[in-house]
Protein backbone atom coordinates (compact mmCIF):
# COMPACT_ATOMS: atom_id res chain seq x y z
CA UNK A 1 0.00 0.00 0.00
CA UNK A 2 2.80 2.55 0.71
CA UNK A 3 4.55 1.88 -2.88
CA UNK A 4 0.98 2.62 -4.37
CA UNK A 5 0.90 5.91 -2.49
CA UNK A 6 4.56 6.62 -3.17
CA UNK A 7 3.68 5.96 -6.85
CA UNK A 8 0.50 8.01 -7.03
CA UNK A 9 2.38 11.10 -5.34
CA UNK A 10 5.00 11.13 -8.06
CA UNK A 11 2.69 11.16 -10.82
CA UNK A 12 0.73 13.34 -8.96
CA UNK A 13 4.06 15.57 -9.84
CA UNK A 14 4.58 14.52 -13.47
CA UNK A 15 7.68 12.77 -12.38
CA UNK A 16 9.03 9.87 -14.65
CA UNK A 17 10.63 7.59 -13.11
CA UNK A 18 11.79 3.23 -13.57
CA UNK A 19 9.41 1.03 -11.31
CA UNK A 20 11.93 -1.89 -10.08
CA UNK A 21 10.38 -5.53 -8.99
CA UNK A 22 12.53 -8.29 -7.96
CA UNK A 23 10.19 -10.89 -9.38
CA UNK A 24 12.07 -14.19 -8.47
CA UNK A 25 14.86 -14.84 -6.38
CA UNK A 26 17.29 -17.19 -4.82
CA UNK A 27 19.09 -14.95 -2.50
CA UNK A 28 17.30 -15.35 0.95
CA UNK A 29 18.25 -11.74 1.64
CA UNK A 30 16.80 -10.68 -1.51
CA UNK A 31 12.80 -11.46 -1.41
CA UNK A 32 10.48 -11.66 -4.23
CA UNK A 33 8.30 -8.52 -4.28
CA UNK A 34 10.80 -6.18 -3.24
CA UNK A 35 10.43 -3.10 -5.39
CA UNK A 36 12.75 -0.12 -5.73
CA UNK A 37 12.48 3.44 -7.69
CA UNK A 38 15.15 4.68 -9.95
CA UNK A 39 14.96 8.19 -11.10
CA UNK A 40 16.64 9.53 -14.35
CA UNK A 41 19.47 10.86 -12.70
CA UNK A 42 20.45 7.65 -11.28
CA UNK A 43 18.86 8.06 -7.70
CA UNK A 44 17.03 5.28 -5.64
CA UNK A 45 14.44 4.79 -3.07
CA UNK A 46 14.03 1.50 -1.17
CA UNK A 47 17.37 -0.04 -2.11
CA UNK A 48 18.04 -3.37 -1.94
CA UNK A 49 21.02 -3.02 1.06
CA UNK A 50 23.38 -4.85 -1.56
CA UNK A 51 25.33 -2.76 -3.22
CA UNK A 52 25.97 -4.51 -5.78
CA UNK A 53 22.69 -5.66 -6.75
CA UNK A 54 21.81 -1.49 -6.39
CA UNK A 55 24.40 -0.50 -8.97
CA UNK A 56 22.83 -3.31 -11.14
CA UNK A 57 19.45 -2.20 -10.91
CA UNK A 58 20.22 1.75 -11.61
CA UNK A 59 22.40 0.74 -14.62
CA UNK A 60 19.88 -1.35 -16.06
CA UNK A 61 17.04 1.12 -15.43
CA UNK A 62 18.78 3.95 -16.70
CA UNK A 63 19.47 1.63 -19.95
CA UNK A 64 15.76 1.19 -19.85
CA UNK A 65 15.29 5.02 -19.56
CA UNK A 66 17.05 5.40 -22.57
CA UNK A 67 15.08 2.99 -24.54
CA UNK A 68 11.72 3.38 -23.08
CA UNK A 69 10.60 -0.56 -23.12
CA UNK A 70 9.38 -2.30 -20.05
CA UNK A 71 11.51 -5.39 -19.66
CA UNK A 72 12.29 -8.09 -17.20
CA UNK A 73 16.07 -8.69 -16.54
CA UNK A 74 18.31 -11.06 -15.24
CA UNK A 75 20.52 -8.81 -12.45
CA UNK A 76 22.35 -11.93 -11.37
CA UNK A 77 21.98 -15.77 -11.26
CA UNK A 78 18.93 -16.28 -9.40
CA UNK A 79 17.97 -13.21 -9.31
CA UNK A 80 14.98 -11.94 -11.90
CA UNK A 81 13.48 -8.42 -12.16
CA UNK A 82 10.78 -6.25 -14.18
CA UNK A 83 11.81 -2.85 -15.10
CA UNK A 84 8.74 -0.69 -15.77
CA UNK A 85 9.53 2.91 -16.79
CA UNK A 86 6.07 5.08 -15.02
CA UNK A 87 5.08 8.52 -15.75
CA UNK A 88 2.19 10.96 -15.95
CA UNK A 89 -0.33 11.39 -18.84
CA UNK A 90 1.56 13.16 -21.61
CA UNK A 91 0.13 16.74 -22.09
CA UNK A 92 0.43 19.00 -25.54
CA UNK A 93 0.81 22.84 -25.65
CA UNK A 94 0.22 23.79 -28.99
CA UNK A 95 1.53 27.67 -29.22
CA UNK A 96 -0.59 28.76 -31.98
CA UNK A 97 -3.55 28.00 -33.40
CA UNK A 98 -3.31 28.04 -37.40
CA UNK A 99 -3.39 25.91 -39.87
CA UNK A 100 -0.74 23.32 -39.01
CA UNK A 101 -2.13 23.62 -35.32
CA UNK A 102 -5.92 21.96 -36.48
CA UNK A 103 -4.54 18.68 -37.75
CA UNK A 104 -1.53 18.30 -35.18
CA UNK A 105 -4.47 18.49 -32.20
CA UNK A 106 -6.52 15.70 -33.66
CA UNK A 107 -3.57 13.68 -34.67
CA UNK A 108 -1.75 14.35 -30.99
CA UNK A 109 -5.17 13.69 -28.97
CA UNK A 110 -5.74 9.99 -31.10
CA UNK A 111 -2.61 8.93 -29.89
CA UNK A 112 -2.59 9.60 -25.93
CA UNK A 113 -1.91 13.50 -25.48
CA UNK A 114 -4.36 15.90 -23.45
CA UNK A 115 -3.88 19.14 -25.77
CA UNK A 116 -3.96 22.43 -25.15
CA UNK A 117 -3.89 25.15 -27.98
CA UNK A 118 -2.86 29.07 -27.16
CA UNK A 119 -3.23 31.91 -29.55
CA UNK A 120 -3.70 35.49 -29.11
CA UNK A 121 -6.40 35.88 -31.57
CA UNK A 122 -9.89 34.55 -30.54
CA UNK A 123 -11.28 34.01 -34.37
CA UNK A 124 -8.22 30.89 -34.40
CA UNK A 125 -8.34 29.84 -30.80
CA UNK A 126 -12.25 28.93 -31.27
CA UNK A 127 -13.17 26.01 -29.66
CA UNK A 128 -14.98 24.40 -32.34
CA UNK A 129 -11.75 24.53 -34.06
CA UNK A 130 -10.34 22.35 -31.75
CA UNK A 131 -13.07 19.53 -30.37
CA UNK A 132 -11.36 17.99 -27.44
CA UNK A 133 -8.98 20.24 -26.49
CA UNK A 134 -8.60 23.01 -24.09
CA UNK A 135 -8.07 26.46 -26.18
CA UNK A 136 -6.70 29.93 -24.74
CA UNK A 137 -7.81 33.15 -26.78
CA UNK A 138 -4.79 35.27 -24.65
CA UNK A 139 -1.60 36.69 -25.07
CA UNK A 140 1.13 34.06 -25.10
CA UNK A 141 3.08 35.30 -22.11
CA UNK A 142 0.02 35.29 -20.03
CA UNK A 143 -1.32 31.89 -20.85
CA UNK A 144 2.08 30.19 -20.83
CA UNK A 145 2.70 32.01 -17.30
CA UNK A 146 -0.65 30.69 -15.97
CA UNK A 147 -0.62 26.92 -17.32
CA UNK A 148 1.63 24.14 -15.51
CA UNK A 149 4.83 23.76 -17.65
CA UNK A 150 6.92 19.81 -16.17
CA UNK A 151 8.24 16.92 -17.32
CA UNK A 152 5.22 15.26 -18.66
CA UNK A 153 4.93 18.57 -20.53
CA UNK A 154 5.79 18.61 -24.48
CA UNK A 155 5.56 22.34 -25.98
CA UNK A 156 5.57 22.78 -29.73
CA UNK A 157 6.24 26.40 -30.59
CA UNK A 158 4.47 27.32 -34.55
CA UNK A 159 3.08 31.02 -33.90
CA UNK A 160 2.40 33.25 -37.15
CA UNK A 161 6.27 35.45 -35.97
CA UNK A 162 9.41 35.19 -34.62
CA UNK A 163 8.72 37.95 -32.17
CA UNK A 164 5.69 35.36 -30.69
CA UNK A 165 8.53 32.40 -30.99
CA UNK A 166 10.61 34.22 -28.99
CA UNK A 167 7.79 34.84 -26.52
CA UNK A 168 7.19 31.98 -26.14
CA UNK A 169 10.48 29.97 -25.75
CA UNK A 170 11.96 32.49 -23.51
CA UNK A 171 8.75 31.53 -21.07
CA UNK A 172 9.39 28.06 -21.76
CA UNK A 173 13.04 27.24 -21.83
CA UNK A 174 13.61 27.64 -18.29
CA UNK A 175 11.29 24.33 -17.34
CA UNK A 176 12.58 20.87 -17.58
CA UNK A 177 10.04 19.90 -20.14
CA UNK A 178 9.72 16.49 -21.73
CA UNK A 179 9.90 17.98 -25.63
CA UNK A 180 10.40 21.86 -26.95
CA UNK A 181 10.35 22.07 -30.70
CA UNK A 182 10.17 25.08 -33.14
CA UNK A 183 8.75 25.72 -36.30
CA UNK A 184 10.22 28.06 -39.03
CA UNK A 185 12.44 28.02 -41.80
CA UNK A 186 16.77 27.80 -40.61
CA UNK A 187 16.38 31.59 -41.04
CA UNK A 188 13.50 32.02 -39.02
CA UNK A 189 14.74 29.54 -36.47
CA UNK A 190 17.93 30.96 -36.26
CA UNK A 191 17.16 34.59 -35.69
CA UNK A 192 14.83 33.38 -32.62
CA UNK A 193 17.64 31.36 -31.16
CA UNK A 194 20.28 34.04 -31.73
CA UNK A 195 17.51 36.43 -29.63
CA UNK A 196 17.15 34.07 -26.71
CA UNK A 197 21.22 33.63 -26.41
CA UNK A 198 21.77 37.43 -26.32
CA UNK A 199 19.37 37.79 -23.78
CA UNK A 200 21.13 35.24 -21.41
CA UNK A 201 19.53 31.67 -22.58
CA UNK A 202 22.29 28.99 -22.11
CA UNK A 203 23.42 27.85 -25.51
CA UNK A 204 23.51 23.68 -23.85
CA UNK A 205 19.47 24.35 -23.35
CA UNK A 206 19.04 25.71 -27.04
CA UNK A 207 20.75 23.00 -28.26
CA UNK A 208 18.34 20.95 -27.46
CA UNK A 209 15.26 22.57 -29.03
CA UNK A 210 14.03 20.53 -31.52
CA UNK A 211 14.52 22.22 -34.97
CA UNK A 212 13.78 21.30 -37.63
CA UNK A 213 10.52 20.40 -36.12
CA UNK A 214 9.21 16.91 -36.93
CA UNK A 215 10.84 13.80 -38.18
CA UNK A 216 12.31 14.58 -42.16
CA UNK A 217 9.23 13.04 -44.12
CA UNK A 218 9.55 15.13 -46.80
CA UNK A 219 5.96 17.01 -45.70
CA UNK A 220 4.67 19.62 -47.21
CA UNK A 221 0.91 20.06 -46.71
CA UNK A 222 -0.14 20.94 -43.24
CA UNK A 223 -1.73 17.71 -42.40
CA UNK A 224 1.81 15.99 -43.45
CA UNK A 225 3.71 18.66 -40.98
CA UNK A 226 1.26 17.77 -38.37
CA UNK A 227 2.12 14.00 -39.27
CA UNK A 228 6.21 14.63 -38.88
CA UNK A 229 5.65 16.27 -35.62
CA UNK A 230 3.32 13.53 -34.21
CA UNK A 231 5.88 10.95 -35.03
CA UNK A 232 8.57 12.73 -33.35
CA UNK A 233 6.28 13.67 -30.57
CA UNK A 234 5.86 9.54 -30.41
CA UNK A 235 9.47 8.90 -30.79
CA UNK A 236 10.42 11.20 -27.78
CA UNK A 237 7.86 9.43 -25.62
CA UNK A 238 8.23 6.05 -26.28
CA UNK A 239 12.08 6.19 -26.68
CA UNK A 240 13.36 9.38 -25.59
CA UNK A 241 14.73 12.13 -27.04
CA UNK A 242 18.00 10.93 -28.12
CA UNK A 243 16.37 8.41 -30.00
CA UNK A 244 14.37 10.71 -31.88
CA UNK A 245 17.74 12.90 -32.66
CA UNK A 246 19.22 9.28 -34.14
CA UNK A 247 15.88 8.66 -36.29
CA UNK A 248 16.41 12.03 -37.74
CA UNK A 249 20.01 11.89 -38.74
CA UNK A 250 19.74 8.32 -39.72
CA UNK A 251 16.97 9.83 -42.23
CA UNK A 252 19.17 12.77 -43.11
CA UNK A 253 22.01 10.59 -43.64
CA UNK A 254 24.33 12.22 -41.34
CA UNK A 255 27.06 10.62 -39.19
Amino acid sequence: MEDIFRITGLLARAEIFCHVTVISSSDKAVISGLKVIVFPDGSMEGKTGQQDLDDLICKQALRIFSERKKQTVELRSGILAFFDIISGEPRLVICGAGHIAVPLARFTREVGFSVTVIDDRPDFADPSRFPGCAVIAEDFIVALHRISVDRSTYVVVITRGHEHDAECLTAIISHDTAYLGLIGSRRRVRFVLEMLSHAGIPEQRLSEVFTPIGLPIGAESPEEIALSITSELVCVRRKGAGQARALRSAVLGES
